[in-house]
Formats: C-alpha cells, structure tokens, sequence
C-alpha cells in the first residue's frame, strides 16, 4: 500500500502538470490542497473506506473519487492522461524547486526544451534570458538550482532509502534464515540522504548474484546493482568475519583507518573496541568530521537517546496549519510519555499557512491556559513559530511575544540572501531577548533547497552570548540544525532542542530522526533543551523571562 506522502506526492504532481497545460485554476488549487491535506493525515488514506473518506478534513468529493480509484486500480486515470501527454524530461523539471510550472510551459513550448539537459545547455549559452518573465538573475538562480538538483537526482532521504532497505533484508532473512544479514553503510551510520544501500550478508557471492538477477525491482548491470534509482551493494563476508566487516563497513573510511582495529572474530561491535582498547563508537558517529573530536567523545552511553526525551516543542494545530487540535496533539503526547508539550503555530506573516493574527493568538492562549489547567500531571505551553523579517525583525509586537511561554524564532521567506546579510539577520532575531529558540537555521530541505549560507560560527556565538537554544528540527526533509555543528554548541555551553516541527500527530514521531541526528554529532542530554524534565525547563523558562 503506497505512504500518504506517496498518495500526496501524486496530487501533487497532477497540480503541477494542469498548471503546466493551463488548466483551470480552481482545480489546481483542490490537488494542492488534497496534497497538503494527505501528507499531514495521521492514517493511511487508502485504507479509508469511501464513508470515513467523507468525513476527511480537506478531502472533497472529487478528491475521494480519485483515492477510491487508487486504492481499488493503482493509479489515477487523470494523472495518468496528463503523463501520457507530458514528455518525461518536461516531467522531471517539475520536480525542480524554484522552477514552476508557468516558466517550464514558457521554455518548453516556446523553446522546445524537453530535457534538464538541453535546459542547461540553454542556459550555458545565454539563451533565456530574453524570455518573458526570465532575465540574467533569474537565469543565474535557475542555474544553482539545475546543479543541486542534478547532484541529489541518485539520492533518497533516509526514511525512504531505510524502508526499501529492510524489505529487503526481511526478505533475505526468510530466505536464508541460517545466514546473518544486516544493514551497513550509510543507512547504519544514519546519514541524512542516501545515495547506496549496503547489506551486509554471510551469503556467498555466487547466491547474492542469482538473488539480484531474480529479484524483480533490482537492475543488474555488470557489477553494479540499482533498486529504485539507488545503487545496492551487497558485500558478503564469513560468520567469522561478520563483526568486523560489520564496524568497518558502517564506518568512514577515514575514521575507521585511524582506529588500527585489528581483524579477528569477535562477539559483537562492544566487545571488538573494548578488545582493541578503544571507546565503543556508534556507528552513527564514524565519520571523518568527528575524528578532530574523536577524543571527546563521551561515550555510547552517554549519547542522547529517544527515552532521555521529556519534552516536545515546536508543535503545529489547526489554528495554522496543522491537522489536528491543540486537545488531540496533547493527548497524544501525553500518550508518548513526555512530561510537557508546546504549541507553536505560525505567525501572522506566513499567510500561506494560516498563519495567527493578533487577535486569533490572543484568543489561541485563552485556549492553551484552559487546556493546561485540565491536566495536573502534564504541562501545556504557550508559544509561536514567529518568521523573522528580512531586516531580522520578529513579525509580533514586543508587548505581545512577552505573554508567550516560548518563541521559536524562524526564517521562512526571503532566502536568497548572501552569508553576510543571512547571517546578520539571524543575529538581529537572536539578540531580539523574547526569542527562545532559532529555528531550522539554515532553512534547507534535504534533496529539494540547499541551505542559505550563514556563519555558523558566529550564529552559534550568538546564541551563547543571548541564552538562545538552537532548534534541530527533527523532520527528515530538514535535519536543521547540521550535526556538524553540534560540537561547536556544546563547547559554547548552547543548548540543542531536538523538536518535530509536528503537523500532525505522526509528525510527532520525527524526534526519532533528529535524534539519530544528534547522536552522529555527539550530543548529550545535559546540552539536550528538551531532556529537561518539567521543573529544569520550567527554570529554564524563568530564565529566558528574567532576560526580557
């Protein structure tokens, strides 16, 4: 059965291409609101039967026709015609960020450009810029944008690359259940984006070469393998040898050369380091960046873990643009055994996604105090995702931001600033002394946008000089803040909070990853915001209060 996002994913695509034909407006906007409607929804939408479709919040009548004929066929005949209709090249533009629809149906039909790549030939002999809504800048982003995308084109985001992996180690595991098999690589390390999935197996060569040539999905080139536009390695290795292999290929090539482990047989990867007496370094943390830390490093059982989590901040609800209620986010915290929740929906200037006016927040912490007071075991807090402007503004009046509990503060709009300017306005909004977090600092989204550049070592600075946390949105799309720089935090006595940036109930089960995350970059609980328990983050609140 295909993930909602993969359900969205399809209406998204058929906005897309009926803007791309000049189609009727009206019903572009229904796919684009069916897709951000079915990302966010909290059960599989092709399990719904035809009366719970009906009831689907964002899901029209036309809207659960098309998932009924999904479900019942695979496929959405509409989709399908505009595909059919669509060169392949044209297709994959679509997937472009910041290369809409309006400006492909310009290059397409005026210039006849069906491909990425005649589109950079294109723009390599200056061709466009002449074109109606184009010009040298316009060219020149466009330009960027065609290389990052070109480069992420053989990449997968963890979540993704991780589930096609296990079906197939599942599947290896029932087929040759006297046989060791297990993940490696860079889906063991726990990197963001994957661009190989690596199995380890104590199957022979002979065997995994007919398991691939059977294997309906895999595609056998010479020695190379490819599953849904991935390279797959299987390395085979002896049960002797299983555990060494195991720690070398889950491990950066640099880092692994400068631990000297000796090959041998051992129990397990405990036992492999305590054996060459070294520290048991997870494999997250086996990257060449950690080897100037290496000797810092505070041990396997001292790295953040899931359970040391008692708080969950940066939460979004149907006051903006979330899917369910501030009640129903908190039960189902609540339900995941943290000790305190905050809401923080967007603020009033991102109007796309309903963002709270004055008014409508003033009303939202009439809502927030009363549901706090309905629990005596649990805390609900206040809070806002505020956008930060671009001179570094916060979108909220003082006299209102000071009534908020917390303040994450964001930047969302505006991104194609230069390091200098980028980073002075994130300065600006940390010096701001009612912001409490900065949030996503780079604004990236994995595959999609690189991050806006920024001095890192200043906006961590910063941070420190003005008791601001920095946000590591969990969300697999973001991962923001990097890894990378965590150590640079912790050695500024800055705080971390690993937050899910949740939508939806299912969002909030994103901590997983931020945590992953963190443990790649060494994190540990006490620089963790929300490892506090109630009362430390009470006190930290009072801290951020006596600031103001």
């Amino acid at each position: 059965m295909l993930k909602n996002s993969e359900v969205a994913g399809k209406f998204r695509l058929l906005a897309k291409l009926l803007e791309l034909h000049g189609e009727n407006p009206f019903r572009i906007r229904s796919y684009t609101n069916a897709y951000l409607n079915i990302k966010k929804w909290p059960v599989p939408v092709l399990s719904l039967s035809q009366e719970e479709l009906a009831t689907a919040k964002g899901i029209g009548k036309t809207i659960q026709a098309k998932i009924l004929e999904l479900a019942a066929t695979g496929q959405i005949q509409k989709l399908e015609e505009y595909l059919e209709k669509t060169p392949v090249g044209v297709v994959e533009m679509l997937g472009i960020k910041g290369f809409g629809p309006k400006k492909i149906s310009i290059i397409w039909k005026e210039m006849g450009i069906e491909t990425v790549g005649e589109l950079l030939y294109a723009i390599n002999e200056n061709r466009l810029v002449e074109l109606k809504g184009f010009g040298q800048k316009t060219q020149a982003d466009l330009k960027k944008q065609l290389a990052y995308h070109q480069e992420s084109a053989d990449k997968l985001l963890y979540p993704i690359a991780h589930a096609q992996a296990s079906e197939l180690l599942t599947q290896l595991d029932t087929l040759h259940p006297q046989h060791r098999h297990g993940l490696t690589g860079a889906l063991r390390q726990g990197r963001p984006t994957i661009d190989t999935m690596e199995i380890l197996t104590t199957l022979p060569q002979k065997d995994i070469d007919l398991y691939c040539q059977a294997h309906p999905l895999i595609e056998v080139n010479g020695d190379e393998q490819i599953l849904n536009k991935l390279k797959l390695k299987l390395h085979s290795t002896t049960t002797e040898d299983y555990v060494h292999r195991l720690a070398e290929t889950s491990s950066d090539i640099q880092f692994w050369e400068a631990l000297k482990i000796q090959s041998g047989e051992y129990e397990d990867e405990a036992t492999l380091f305590e054996q060459n007496k070294l520290p048991h370094y997870i494999p997250e943390y086996r990257e060449h960046e950690n080897l100037p830390h290496k000797d810092d490093y505070p041990g396997a059982h001292n790295l953040i873990t899931q359970s040391d989590l008692k708080g969950c901040i940066h939460n979004h609800s149907t006051w903006s643009d979330g899917l369910q209620s501030i009640s129903e986010m908190m039960s189902a915290a609540m339900d995941r055994g943290y000790e305190y929740f905050v809401i923080t929906d967007h603020s009033k200037s991102a109007i796309y996604a309903n963002g709270l006016s004055i008014d409508r927040l003033l009303a939202q912490l009439d809502e927030i105090m009363e549901l706090d007071r309905s629990e005596s075991d649990f805390r609900l807090f206040s809070g806002i995702e505020s956008d930060i402007l671009a001179d570094g503004r916060l979108d909220y009046p003082d006299e209102l931001l000071s009534q908020l509990d917390v303040v994450v503060a964001s930047i969302h709009s505006s991104l194609k600033m230069d390091q200098i300017k980028a980073t002075e306005r994130l300065i600006r909004a940390i010096e701001n002394p009612y912001t409490s977090i900065l949030g996503h600092p780079t604004g990236r989204l994995l595959l999609s946008r690189p991050a806006y550049p920024i001095d890192h070592a200043k906006v961590i600075d910063a941070c420190a000089d003005n008791n601001v946390a920095i946000e590591l949105n969990a969300n697999p799309n973001r991962l923001d803040m990097d890894w990378r720089w965590i150590h640079r935090a912790m050695a500024k006595d800055v705080l971390i909070s690993i937050n899910p940036d949740a939508h939806s109930i299912g969002g909030l089960d994103d901590t997983a990853y931020g945590v992953m995350s963190a443990r790649k970059g060494g994190l540990t609980p006490s620089y963790c915001l929300n490892a506090m328990d109630i009362d430390e983050f009470e006190e930290w609140l009072e801290g951020q209060h006596e600031k103001r």
